[in-house]
């Protein structure tokens, strides 16, 4: 939402809300869970987390802030319910602004001791025992459309163990299917995927008028959204020409929205064509959809 829909004073009011409802100054993580508005357009309004405490009257050296022990172990949840299980340190260096390093000396001295620490039990590195023929055999055969494989590996930059966990099959069976269709491998993989054209054009109205997103998020461990506004659930799709017109693409991407409605998530699809005809047009309806959220509570 454009931050002058969300006046100063309205701001340090719902900080101070938060405040009093706890009964105390409240870490970013408690202000999220807690408040109308995000906590990182406070943060952006006013420059910093401790800067927006001390405008709000409050001691930031009396506030545990972003790397106390409560806002690291709620993060350490947080990374864990988006995977479904205890997460390995890179996996949640990839997925969060903490550094797992960092977690791990201030919570015990290790990895294992931070996830105990977050009731979780530690991650361990296994994998199905031997049998005759591979360690996957007998798991569901991956046959995943060739289009689709192409559109996921190519244009989300899903790795093939990412694919592999979206579709319940090993690794090995995603590189072998790679190999079938022809599609090459790539020898590193990004930890975002690939940005394209009409998502830049999104991305940088959205920024104009002042909205504040995430690029590329990850819901569940299981799709890919171009951009999605946290506080708000809203996703922003945009859909090129070629690949959303095919039928494979078009069941898919049903199978995503429907999964993310059912997650409280509200989607909005931008095609190509509409995007470079008025993308000012585009996103006014992301900003209308959050003026109406603002208005309803």
């Amino acid at each position: 939402m454009p931050q002058q829909k969300f006046p100063r004073d309205f701001l340090l009011a719902e900080l101070k809300r938060v405040a009093a409802e706890l009964g105390k100054i409240p870490t970013i993580e408690e202000f999220r869970h807690r408040a109308r508005v995000a906590p990182e357009t406070l943060i952006s309004r006013f420059r910093g987390w401790s800067a927006a405490l001390e405008s709000a009257g409050f001691d930031p050296k009396k506030a545990r802030l972003t790397y106390q022990d409560v806002d690291m172990i709620e993060e350490i949840r947080r990374v864990a319910e988006q995977l479904g299980r205890t997460p390995a340190t890179t996996e949640f260096d990839q997925l969060s602004e903490f550094s797992a390093s960092r977690i791990s000396q201030r919570l015990g001295g290790s990895w294992s001791a931070a996830c105990r620490a977050a009731g979780l039990r530690p991650f361990v590195n296994t994998r199905p025992p031997s049998v005759k023929g591979g360690w996957n055999k007998g798991q569901r055969k991956f046959s995943l459309d060739t289009d689709e494989l192409r559109y996921v590996y190519e244009v989300e930059g899903l790795s093939a163990a990412a694919i592999a966990r979206r579709h319940g099959v090993g690794a090995n069976s995603v590189r072998r299917r790679l190999k079938e269709c022809g599609i090459e491998m790539r020898r590193l993989h990004y930890t975002m995927p690939r940005v394209t054209t009409i998502e830049e054009i999104v991305y940088a109205e959205l920024e104009r008028r002042g909205v504040t997103f995430v690029k590329q998020q990850v819901v569940d461990g299981l799709w890919v959204v171009d951009a999605l506004v946290p506080g708000a659930k809203l996703v922003i799709e945009c859909d090129g020409e070629y690949w959303h017109s095919l039928p494979e693409m078009e069941k898919r991407d049903k199978r995503k929205d429907a999964y993310l409605r059912s997650r409280g998530y509200r989607v909005f699809r931008f095609p190509e064509a509409a995007i470079h005809a008025d993308v000012h047009a585009c996103v006014q309806r992301i900003v209308d959809a959050l003026v109406d959220r603002f208005k309803q509570e």
